[in-house]
């Protein structure tokens, strides 16, 4: 399938999703280690259940969702995960971070390098002033990922969410314009 380039990465493209996506859309929102830690999954999607809930924010001409699409190895060419910044609140110059990617990628890096250009194309296009995340305590690799773009940890809600049969802690974060080093400077690390 041939879909424009959003977005190009060093060894990705960010490209806006397609009807012919829905499927590996759904598969991704119902994998177990996905949904774990995102409350929004933690549902199974049927296909008609996805067109109607998740569908309609992907094509929301205010926010920004992009697939994720290596330029080569074993997943060239096909979508292995997905960023987005929904919402955007343009009067107030935010927007909230979110990502996933199919547990089949995970650990290469993707994550790092889509964030990393997609937060660029923020601040520097959108002019956005700030940018926000949320995690669930136990999801270390968002954590961490969230900590290596560079964003500061504001605080802490205490048993905000239900997952793995538990309440845990929710983390939150934020990070600035003025605070974003760069692509180069994030990927360099």
């Amino acid at each position: 399938m041939s879909r424009p380039t959003f977005i190009e990465c060093d060894r990705l493209e960010l490209k806006p999703p397609e009807e012919d996506d829905i499927e590996f859309l759904r598969e991704g929102v119902n994998h177990p280690k996905v949904r774990q830690y995102i409350s929004l999954f933690s549902t199974p999607y049927t296909e008609d259940r996805y067109r109607d809930e998740l569908w309609p924010r992907e094509h929301d001409g205010d926010n920004v969702s992009l697939l994720v699409i290596p330029n080569d190895g074993d997943f060239s060419g096909e979508p292995i995960g997905s960023v987005q910044l929904y919402p955007i609140i343009h009067t107030d110059g935010y927007a909230n971070f979110g990502v996933w990617f199919h547990p089949k990628a995970w650990g290469e890096g993707y994550a790092l390098e889509a964030s990393a250009h997609l937060f660029e194309y923020g601040f520097q296009d959108l002019r956005l002033h700030r940018i926000s995340a949320t995690t669930m305590a136990p999801n270390e690799d968002s954590t961490s990922l969230c900590e290596r773009l560079g964003f500061v940890h504001e605080g802490t809600a205490r048993q905000a969410q239900f997952a793995n049969g538990e309440y845990v802690d929710v983390e939150r974060y934020g990070l600035l314009a003025e605070e974003w080093e760069g692509t180069s400077e994030v990927l360099e690390t």
